[in-house]
């Protein structure tokens, strides 16, 4: 054989290998890749996770705050202990008859355009 000869066969396997190295490298970096997005996913995953179970959390703490304070502005509505802070901290005391206007007592007031 001649050395163009030789050229000619080394060719189509020197075509071949850098054919196969091309595709080979386009899979490694496609996989790569997948695997990226894979972890960019999982991580992602993870934090809602964390971000869900926090606003859990703070659901659970609003809704016990809710019922303490319900009960307590229950507590703070009663009559005798409405009576005692008004009378004890405001120095109020219950209006003297003179100073009490029955509903039938009350003097009216003109209206405008004769609508009564």
């Amino acid at each position: 054989m001649s050395a163009p000869e030789e050229d000619l066969e080394q060719e189509p396997t020197q075509g071949l290998r850098a054919r196969f190295l091309l595709l080979w490298l386009a899979a490694v970096i496609a996989t790569a890749a997948a695997f990226v997005v894979h972890l960019a996913l999982r991580f992602e995953t993870v934090d809602l996770g964390y971000q869900v179970d926090s606003a859990r959390r703070e659901q659970r703490r609003m809704v016990e705050n809710r019922r303490l304070l319900s009960l307590e502005a229950a507590t703070l509505s009663q009559g005798d202990r409405v009576e005692a802070v008004a009378r004890g901290t405001l120095h109020m005391a219950p209006p003297e008859p003179s100073q009490v206007i029955g509903e039938g007592d009350a003097p009216r007031r003109a209206t405008s355009g004769g609508i009564r």
